[in-house]
């Protein structure tokens, strides 16, 4: 059965695509410019609902991916995991005072971290890149590629590789103070 749409044909899948994409993106980019507690074991589990909600996504597409689908999908994921490494690089890290608890463990959190503007800017690369190779895949033909659940494949990706690089920086004596940081 075809998915309804509106009066001017706009495909409702679409416009909910959109719209959970736009939210994402600026409760990502609001983020990176806000000092937010490090719990790596939250950050991890953040970036692994999101690859499971994506793969689910993916999944559920009746499109299979073909050998171009593949090729355009691991450029991607090389360009995201760098981007979310770079982020990890050139976040900043502060005390805590007093340290505070976070997640549903009671972990305590000496630190706090932030990306900033730079880190803001370099999610927006990661966007414009995106649409660029997006454009790039349907002037090949590969449109798998453009589906909703490799964009938040993508962005979990990103967060993965972000959280890595951030749990090897967390200053020690946040982990000495602690016992663990994840």
């Amino acid at each position: 059965m075809p998915l309804p749409t509106d009066p001017e044909g706009m495909n409702l899948q679409l416009v909910g695509s959109v719209v959970v994409g736009a939210a994402l993106i600026g409760w990502i980019g609001y983020r990176q410019t806000t000092w937010r507690p490090v719990s790596i074991g939250g950050m991890y589990r953040t970036g692994l609902i999101l690859a499971v909600v994506g793969v689910a996504a993916m999944m559920q597409t009746a499109t299979a991916l073909r050998g171009p689908d593949v090729a355009v999908l691991v450029v991607e994921l090389v360009i995201s995991l760098g981007i979310g490494a770079w982020m990890g690089t050139i976040a900043r890290f502060r005390p805590l005072d007093p340290p505070r608890h976070v997640g549903r463990s009671g972990q305590v959190a000496p630190q706090e971290s932030r990306t900033g503007w730079w880190g803001l800017a370099l999610w927006l690369v990661m966007i414009a890149v995106r649409i660029g190779m997006d454009a790039a895949a349907a002037a090949m033909g590969v449109h798998a590629a453009s589906s909703m659940g490799v964009i938040v494949l993508l962005i979990a990706a990103n967060r993965v590789a972000r959280t890595a690089v951030i749990a090897a920086r967390v200053p020690r004596r946040s982990v000495a103070r602690t016992g663990s940081v994840g």
